[in-house]
């Protein structure tokens, strides 16, 4: 394979060549062509040392100054080197479709023997969610957002399949693929439930119009009261719950920290869960002093209530009053 690379980038630089040389007598179009001649030979050079992915960025490079589908057959193979086999079908597909005819039989004829081996080493992943407009990702890299259109194409071996949304904890798998394996993969994001919190206040605010519209005020019915207080206590309860979690994210963000040696996407992930558990502690405590407002309210507006007389009569007070047998007291209890 690399003897393929190295002659195909020795024709490619003499294809340059001729352009760089003209840039100091033409316009910005032959400057560009120019850099990216620059940026061919670098590349080329980086290879030959074994310096993938440095090659492989000024290859890149290149093809953005001035894009030209031959080089995408060396990004297809630089890419092949980095064992990046999705990104080398795909450069390899590209580069098919901008060739088209120009691309002579014995170069498609290795085009086709490569596109077989890279077919064998790529798996393909189903990802579905329980939420949409979740960011799914692989191996930390963004995949597209939930409902994804259709399977992921991945690279063989150990893959991390992650979905996020903000507010919510992250779902993580670590799964292990072969090529032309298809695998599905469902992950369920914990969603918090904090909408009666929420409905509270905007009950408390419609009941309160309601009240200034009608010339005789009744106090709010006790079914509100004991409404608020379950709700203030499960918030409370859920608040409690996730504080624990996210100081156990804390301290465990803190020991992936300290641990030498240690990766990047252990301490992201670590990191990531803290700021989750952080996130919905502060909304859960939010809610808890919401509701308990509305609790509030609902105990004063019961605490001025007198009871009616079953009866319906009004108590008459006791009078002392003189007759001619004696005295007497006139009045009910």
């Amino acid at each position: 394979m690399k003897t393929q690379v190295f002659a195909l980038s020795v024709a490619l630089t003499w294809l340059f060549v001729p352009q760089a040389t003209m840039a100091q007598a033409q316009g910005t179009e032959d400057a560009d062509s120019a850099k990216a001649a620059l940026r061919f030979q670098r590349a080329v050079e980086l290879y030959r040392e074994g310096s993938y992915e440095g090659a492989l960025a000024e290859f890149s490079k290149a093809y953005q100054i001035r894009p030209s589908y031959l080089v995408l057959y060396n990004i297809a193979q630089t890419q092949y080197a980095l064992h990046d086999f999705v990104g080398a079908y795909k450069s390899l597909m590209q580069y098919m479709a901008e060739g088209g005819g120009e691309i002579p039989a014995d170069r498609r004829a290795q085009v086709d023997e490569m596109t077989v081996k890279l077919v064998g080493r790529i798996a393909h992943v189903q990802i579905s969610t329980n939420v949409t407009g979740a960011d799914i990702r692989v191996d930390n890299v963004s995949v597209g957002t939930s409902p994804l259109p259709g399977p992921v194409p991945v690279n063989v071996g150990t893959r991390k399949v992650s979905a996020s949304k903000a507010g919510s904890p992250e779902a993580v798998r670590v799964l292990t693929v072969a090529g032309n394996e298809s695998v599905n993969v469902d992950l369920q994001i914990d969603v918090p439930t904090v909408t009666s919190a929420r409905l509270a206040p905007s009950a408390a605010s419609s009941s309160a119009s309601l009240s200034a519209k009608t010339p005789v005020q009744t106090a709010p019915s006790r079914s509100g009261l004991i409404v608020s207080l379950s709700t203030t206590a499960a918030l409370a309860v859920g608040t409690g719950v996730f504080g624990y979690l996210a100081l156990g994210a804390q301290k465990n963000l803190n020991d992936q920290v300290k641990t030498y040696p240690n990766t990047k996407s252990n301490i992201e992930n670590a990191r990531t869960k803290s700021k989750n558990y952080g996130y919905v502690t502060d909304a859960l405590g939010s809610a808890t002093l919401i509701s308990g407002g509305v609790a509030l309210y609902f105990a004063i507006s019961h605490s001025g209530d007198s009871p009616t007389p079953k009866s319906g009569k009004t108590n008459k007070s006791i009078v002392v009053a003189p007759t001619l047998g004696g005295m007497v007291l006139e009045g009910s209890f």
